[in-house]
């Protein structure tokens, strides 16, 4: 978090100081503040992960720990969810050079929702049983990014990068006949600070009006969560990390 900080400080600060010391162009048509409103698909890389640990005396049977620990592969996530909300910034254009920056909010509907049922290797009669879910989400996204891009007549091409921040939530759910009491679920929430960052193109409909589309790569980290079986003496872990990229289009205004 202290690195994201320091790298937007500067950049702010690189604009604020380079503005007053160079002459503005009369025909800078992106200079200035700016509002608008986005909206796209946003394709999540939510990856999920399940871990049991089995301590002494463990009533969950050795031989099933392979399988436990293994890739969840049944259920599925949503490839592709919604993203839009609304956005502003400030623009300073030099000849065909600009520098500004850029805030947003939106949604952010990204999920990886996995579950899965099977038996015990044990040879018992009827057979062991068990079953595991496992959801990474988010829902919201922030972003403060600054930007540097080039002009040409009316098209604008642009980079970004800077902080994002979303709330991701994670759950973890298991449940097994082996034994009575067998069952847990887990669930935790967590607002999480990474990088977002991209590249795009604008245009420039009139002296105010301006449309774009553009593409945001954001990672986030992962989150984690951790809970005893009851009556089992195992623990299960259950870990997320949230990446996405966001292709969005937008139109904006230039005061």
């Amino acid at each position: 978090m202290k690195h994201y900080m320091l790298a937007l400080g500067a950049a702010s600060m690189a604009v604020a100081v380079a503005a007053p010391a160079l002459a503005q162009d009369e025909d800078a048509v992106w200079h200035g503040f700016y509002a608008g409103l986005n909206a796209g698909v946003v394709w999540g890389d939510a990856k999920s992960d399940l871990e049991f640990q089995q301590g002494a005396g463990s009533s969950i049977p050795a031989v099933d720990l392979p399988l436990l620990n293994a890739p969840i592969s049944g259920g599925g996530g949503s490839d592709a969810g919604f993203t839009g909300g609304v956005e502003g910034g400030y623009n300073y254009q030099m000849g065909s050079i600009l520098i500004g920056v850029e805030t947003d909010w939106g949604f952010f509907d990204i999920n990886d929702d996995k579950s899965n049922t099977f038996q015990s290797r044990l040879p018992t009669t009827p057979p062991g049983s068990y079953t595991i879910n496992h959801k990474v989400s988010s829902d919201w996204i922030w972003t403060l990014r600054p930007r540097i891009g080039y002009v040409s007549g009316q098209w604008l091409f642009f980079g970004s990068a800077g902080i994002g921040v979303s709330n991701v939530k994670i759950r973890t759910s298991y449940r097994d006949t082996i034994g009575a009491g067998h069952s847990v679920e887990i669930s935790d929430s967590d607002t999480k600070t990474g990088f977002a960052g991209g590249l795009g193109v604008g245009y420039a409909l009139t002296p105010n009006w301006s449309v774009k589309g553009e593409w945001i790569y954001s990672d986030f980290g992962k989150v984690r969560v951790s809970s005893a079986i009851p009556n089992t003496n195992v623990t299960v872990t259950g870990e997320g990390k949230v990446r996405s990229n966001a292709f969005r289009v937008g139109v904006d205004y230039r005061f």
